[in-house]
């Protein structure tokens, strides 16, 4: 017997075992790895350098998942005033392979005709578990949707939020036949849907406290991805060992969540917020159509100027009032702060962009007769109702909010424009946008005259006639019983 050759044998056998059994133990291991978006507000601007973020992860990992969290529309006028809007944001995400995206509130700004056109015209499904919509013009959404990606199932289920009248905050009028359930009650339903899946996730655009709520109630959960309230978490937050990611707003991070299994169990997890705002080196062919959305003629014509920069929400707050209550020939005229997407304006040209960055939700002016009661009214109980901050700008004249000792607003004094308490008499003529006059606990909620003018329209006019603009005085103020 060759003794000589049975020793090359065993040594060549040995070191092959020993590959052949370190290599058993990454046998079931499998990595998954989620990018998530969420509060895009229309950046189409910032999709260069997220394509650039995602090809690359891919070059890293083979198993890359593209999610959005919602409130993809609105706060962008190549966005929101596109020959059909909304549609340069969805097919942006089409080009980038998003599998996944859940609704936002402000999926409903352009109303439910507009918003079923863009679902179809996505790739990816877009779900939600607590909205019923079978009999409304946007029809059925599917409530959850399961992705299967190299042998890991991975189960999303989508909610949205709703506030205290139980709809998401958006213009009631786009809601018509739609009613909402909340999330807590409804996410109840699925939680079955864990034993069809290897991991379970919630897409949410709830915020982070109703997140944070929804981890204690539903343990079923692994994961958590999250919108609505803007928050930026840069690594995750943990409770009850649900795992919650949220990045910001209007496309400054992305979500970077990576999941490990071993034999179809879920064994590692982790999130971070990654920065793409610095990206240099961004995708040519997105940057080349995000150009091309962005260079409408229609969007740089000049429409007035400033003679001064405007260096406060406020101060652009009153040139949509005093436009409104031009337009509408009102004694008054209210627009909420939320609805002012614009802190500042740098001296010089006013662009149709500019006035469509400023407004960006296609209102419309409702007129009401008010007595200065009912107005009163309809300033103190939104304040008191949220967390005691002034809400709504005014034109002409000022008011100041009077609270007691506790911050409870108890009056309002106003003042014209010549600094002269406003007259007790029988109505005043007011001009609310729709959002306001329909959404506002007042006594006269929900009944205005709807006229034909946009809230755009009559800043164009306005501006256009006063221009160059100077920034006016402060109208709102606070004060306290003494």
């Amino acid at each position: 017997m060759n003794h000589d050759y049975f020793k090359h044998i065993f040594l060549y056998i040995i070191p092959l075992w020993i590959i052949l059994i370190s290599g058993c133990k990454n046998i079931g291991e499998k990595e998954i790895v989620i990018i998530s978006t969420n509060d895009i507000h229309g950046r189409i601007e910032h999709f260069p350098k997220l394509a650039t973020f995602v090809e690359r992860i891919k070059t890293k990992h083979p198993n890359v998942i593209l999610v959005d969290a919602g409130d993809r529309f609105t706060g962008n006028p190549y966005v929101d005033h596109a020959q059909e809007k909304g549609l340069p944001i969805i097919s942006l995400m089409n080009d980038l392979g998003y599998e996944i995206g859940t609704l936002g509130n402000h999926e409903f700004d352009f109303g439910q005709k507009i918003l079923r056109a863009r679902i179809n015209n996505a790739s990816f499904p877009i779900v939600c578990a607590n909205i019923n919509s079978s009999r409304s013009e946007l029809d059925s959404i599917p409530p959850y949707h399961v992705i299967e990606k190299d042998g890991i199932n991975l189960g999303f289920i989508g909610l949205v939020q709703t506030g205290v009248d139980q709809i998401p905050s958006t213009n009631p009028e786009h809601l018509k036949n739609l009613t909402f359930d909340d999330y807590l009650d409804k996410v109840k339903d699925y939680r079955s849907l864990k034993q069809q899946c290897d991991v379970l996730i919630g897409l949410t655009h709830l915020g982070i406290e109703a997140d944070s709520i929804l981890a204690t109630q539903m343990p079923e959960l692994d994961i958590i991805i999250g919108g609505h309230s803007h928050t930026l978490l840069e690594t995750p937050k943990e409770i009850n060992n649900v795992m919650i990611g949220q990045t910001g707003l209007k496309l400054q991070y992305a979500g970077l969540t990576i999941l490990k299994f071993k034999k179809g169990k879920l064994t590692e997890r982790s999130y971070q917020s990654c920065l793409i705002d610095t990206i240099t080196q961004v995708d040519p062919y997105i940057a080349r159509k995000v150009n091309s959305f962005m260079e409408q003629p229609e969007f740089k014509e000049v429409i007035g100027a400033t003679s001064l920069p405007f260096k406060s929400q406020e101060s652009i707050g009153n040139i949509v009032t005093d436009a409104m209550r031009c337009s509408a020939a009102s004694d008054l005229a209210f627009y909420n702060q939320g609805g002012i997407r614009l802190s500042e304006l740098p001296l010089g040209d006013i662009t149709l962009e500019t006035i469509l960055s400023i407004e960006p939700f296609g209102n419309h002016i409702v007129i009401h007769e008010l007595s200065l009661a009912d107005i009163k009214a309809l300033i103190l109980n939104h304040f008191n109702q949220g967390d005691h901050m002034i809400d709504l700008y005014v034109s002409p004249g000022n008011y100041t909010i009077i609270q007691d000792q506790q911050g409870k607003g108890i009056n309002v004094i106003f003042k014209d424009h010549h600094g002269r308490p406003l007259a007790e008499k029988n109505t005043y003529k007011v001009a609310l946008n729709n959002y306001v006059s329909i959404e506002y606990d007042f006594p006269d909620k929900g009944k205005g005259l709807h006229t034909d003018i946009s809230v755009v329209n009559a800043m164009v006019d306005f501006i256009r006639t006063n221009s160059p603009l100077a920034p006016t005085d402060k109208r709102t103020y606070l004060s306290s019983v003494k």
